[in-house]
C-alpha cells in the first residue's frame, strides 16, 4: 500500500497574485529524493491532482517549506479562506 501523509494545514493566501497553497510538513528531498514531487491531494476530501514544489517560502526559522498550491476552485467549494484551517491527504502519483 503506498504510503499516505495525512495532516492539518493552514491555508495562505498571496494577495498579489490571488493564489493560495498549504505547507507539506514534511522535507520532500529527505521524504522522496527530489524537489519537486507530482501527488494526489484531498483537500477536506475535494480531490486535486499536483505537485508539493519549493517556491521559495520560508518559515519563521528560515527553514525551506515546501507548499502544494490550493485552486480558487476548491477554496470556493470549501468556504475556506486565509489563516483557515484544513485537512490534508496526500499521497504519490
Amino acid at each position: 500500500m503506498q504510503q499516505e501523509y495525512k495532516f492539518s494545514a493552514i491555508l495562505h493566501e498571496m494577495p498579489d497574485n490571488g493564489g493560495a497553497y498549504i505547507v507539506f510538513p514534511w522535507d520532500i528531498r529527505k521524504e522522496f529524493g527530489k524537489g519537486r514531487v507530482k501527488v494526489h491531494a484531498e483537500f477536506n476530501g475535494i480531490a486535486y491532482d499536483g505537485s508539493i514544489v519549493n517556491m521559495g517560502i520560508k518559515d519563521e526559522n528560515g527553514n525551506i517549506c515546501y507548499i502544494i498550491g490550493v485552486l480558487k476552485k476548491i477554496r470556493q467549494q470549501l468556504k475556506i479562506t486565509d489563516g483557515d484551517k484544513i485537512n490534508v491527504k496526500i499521497t504519490l502519483r
